[in-house]
């Protein structure tokens, strides 16, 4: 089988735990080819973020077009954006290549350790830019800020899933909600205590990126990556570990 080519456009964390880095380790397990297109590079390690230098539209697009000049892309993972004006342009430049690509959005609005990427945004900006997104995986605090923690599932579009993580928890396991063809699939997982990870969410929906690239439907895809996260977060005892 010709190896699928996917695309992880994301911040540049020095640490790897997370963003482009993070995105590429997890595309080669999955056996699909990882490219790159920087949106920011983070002035980080795995603890603590202490700036932040945004790539400018044009930049974007010129790394963009330089790979898709080149690639068939299957599928896109998209991380760090500066705002929702810079999503909504992203996205749909990303149309204007393929209507068929497979779109995952993990709206990233704050880091682990509490640094703030989206301050204020356009709701409705956000909603309409929906449409044209497959899959987005907020947890549920990204959820409660984007839309607020009761907006049902059935207000947003009949096109896009949505992975809503850790929207219940109790000392043995974790429900992640799948909203996917009008229906709720409410996902069990084994919950791991004492062993917190940097960029457990980047493990998550780039994994999903390859499985959708691999042609997985969505809970599949899901369920591929979510045994990856498992094996990632006892992978170590610190903070970083191996996708």
């Amino acid at each position: 089988m010709k190896q699928p080519k996917v695309l992880s456009i994301a911040g540049f964390d020095p640490s790897a735990g997370a963003g482009i880095l993070a995105d590429i380790k997890v595309f080669q397990h999955f056996n699909v080819y990882g490219f790159g297109v920087m949106t920011a590079l983070t002035i980080q390690n795995e603890s603590e973020i202490r700036g932040i230098r945004w790539s400018t539209h044009k930049e974007i697009k010129e790394q963009i077009d330089v790979i898709f000049s080149l690639h068939t892309i299957s599928a896109v993972k998209i991380g760090i954006v500066k705002d929702s004006e810079t999503l909504k342009w992203l996205v749909k430049l990303l149309r204007g290549y393929s209507k068929d690509l497979k779109i995952v959005w993990d709206p990233i609005l704050k880091s682990s350790s509490g640094f703030n990427f989206w301050k204020d945004f356009d709701q409705k900006q956000v909603l309409r830019t929906m449409a044209l997104i497959d899959l987005i995986t907020p947890n549920k605090e990204e959820y409660s800020k984007l839309w607020g923690a009761n907006f049902p599932y059935t207000k947003f579009n009949d096109h896009t899933a949505i992975l809503q993580k850790s929207v219940s928890e109790n000392e043995a396991s974790v429900i992640d909600h799948l909203w996917w063809h009008q229906h709720i699939h409410q996902l069990k997982s084994r919950k791991f205590t004492g062993f917190d990870k940097h960029g457990t969410g980047c493990i998550l929906s780039s994994g999903i990126t390859a499985g959708l690239a691999l042609g997985f439907n969505m809970k599949q895809a899901y369920d591929k990556s979510k045994e990856l996260l498992n094996q990632y977060m006892l992978s170590s005892e610190s903070l970083l570990g191996i996708a």
